[in-house]
């Protein structure tokens, strides 16, 4: 049910973003495979040059006065051959595309039920996305949805589908349900990471040790809580910018140090800009890390009293920056002449945040990172980075297994592409946004390069060191 959700999901977002090249190529020239669904070129619609109609002169203009009219009364003809019915076409025309917003200069079909309009932008993008959106709503209602996007070209398009293909069609129910299932899977799986072997036959007898699930709990508590500061983040976020999120579903793991691959978690309102989307991104991954970051400290210091508890390997250290750097500060530097280390759970737990932290935070698909350096630097920016990411990943997967298994997460069930924003022409504005996202991206520098930070395709992830 998982992996169709979020299929469900991904055919929803390619329905809003497989937008046409802006310029119409001759019979027997090379596609544009950018976009799997070509768009059907209409007649008669101003674009048989490949080259956008310039605006019209100061002295074709209406005055003032006069109402905004984005282009000629259209031929009848040409609107029959379009996906929305005609009268549609013609308001959409007529009424809320115009001189002070988007002046069109064609039309064309758009996928399996949606019109594109292509034309020049004028103005603000976020002032005249606020007009068309009020001008459509005010004409129609809230049969149809507007995005304001850039087509492959860079060049501002409008794209309009009925308001029924975008809402999505999981009912709440059934995904309540997978949240919660899921969500005690990875809970079980944690336990079993730190100690309590709840995967064996003795569970279903009367002889399973109650006293190992209760000497694990604490490590697994906190690495839940982790989890758990990460999806709060983005919901804290995400309502103070007037959007809503689906529950998060958990990935059980039970892989290494991980309980739990984290959980992927879907909008379920619109996401008006870029901005938005950064910033609800970004901020789980940030908070989680600082929270898994302190856990770990206490860790550190518990280790360093002789409150252990699990043995790590030495060799675990060198593939970590900061972990490597903490266990130098704490054990000195015969670290790396032993073997292995006693450490604390919380140590455990808290490094275990990170990694899960940091990979969430890798440019590519619909990860955490995928959607803030989309935010921050536009989608063709993003599709190229993840591109190079998923590259990376692979290559890593040869020689080490958490890359090997978050390429095939984020390839069944991560991949994208990101839901598009109401508008993406606008650039991150806020400072703070700004610099959040940026700290964002950051994080798996710190976290997974190796100590020392020795840039190798090869090294990829840290490898998960064993635990007994």
């Amino acid at each position: 049910m998982l992996v169709a959700t979020i299929h469900q999901h991904a055919s929803l977002t390619a329905r809003c973003l497989s937008l046409p090249a802006h310029r119409v190529q001759p019979r027997g020239a090379r596609r544009n495979l950018w976009s799997p669904v070509r768009a059907q070129q209409q007649p008669g619609d101003g674009s048989g040059s490949g080259e956008d109609v310039p605006p019209p002169p100061a002295a074709e203009q209406p005055p003032p006065s006069a109402p905004a009219v984005a282009t000629e009364e259209p031929p009848a003809a040409e609107d029959a051959n379009l996906q929305l019915p005609p009268e549609v076409i013609q308001r959409l025309r007529t009424t809320v595309f115009g001189f002070d917003t988007f002046f069109v200069t064609g039309v064309e079909n758009y996928q399996a039920d949606g019109v594109l309009f292509r034309g020049n932008l004028r103005g603000e993008p976020a002032a005249a996305y606020a007009k068309l959106t009020a001008r459509l709503q005010a004409e129609l209602g809230e049969q149809y949805k507007l995005y304001l996007l850039e087509n492959r070209e860079e060049l501002p398009v409008a794209v309009v589908l009925p308001l029924a293909s975008v809402l999505p069609q999981l009912g709440p129910l059934p995904e309540q349900l997978l949240a919660a299932g899921l969500g005690l899977a990875s809970v079980a799986t944690t336990l079993n990471i730190f100690g309590a072997d709840l995967f064996n036959a003795a569970l279903l007898t009367a002889n399973w040790d109650a006293a190992a699930v209760a000497a694990a709990a604490p490590g697994a508590a906190a690495f839940v809580g982790i989890l758990g500061v990460h999806e709060l983040a983005h919901a804290v976020v995400a309502k103070q910018r007037g959007l809503q999120l689906a529950p998060p579903i958990f990935i059980p793991a039970g892989l290494g140090l991980l309980g739990s691959f984290g959980a992927v978690t879907r909008f379920k309102s619109f996401v008006p800009t870029r901005a938005d989307l950064a910033a609800v991104a970004a901020a789980g991954p940030l908070a989680s890390s600082a929270v898994a970051a302190a856990v770990m400290l206490a860790g550190a210091a518990l280790s360093a009293q002789g409150v252990g508890g699990i043995e790590l390997a030495v060799d675990s250290f060198k593939e970590s920056l900061l972990a490597g750097a903490l266990g130098q500060a704490v054990f000195g530097d015969q670290l790396f002449t032993m073997e292995a280390v006693d450490t604390n759970p919380l140590f455990v737990a808290g490094w275990a945040g990170l990694i899960i932290n940091a990979i969430n935070c890798l440019p590519v698909g619909e990860l955490d990172g995928g959607r803030t350096f989309l935010g921050l630097c536009g989608r063709r920016a993003a599709a190229r980075v993840g591109a190079v990411t998923l590259l990376l990943l692979g290559l890593a997967g040869f020689s080490n297994s958490l890359s090997l298994f978050w390429l095939i997460l984020v390839v069944t069930l991560q991949r994208g592409p990101i839901l598009p924003c109401d508008q993406e022409l606008s650039s991150i504005e806020d400072a703070g946004t700004k610099y959040a996202a940026i700290a964002a991206l950051v994080l798996p520098l710190l976290v997974l390069l190796p100590y020392p930070a020795v840039l190798s395709i090869t090294n990829g992830l840290p490898d998960l060191p064993p635990t007994f």
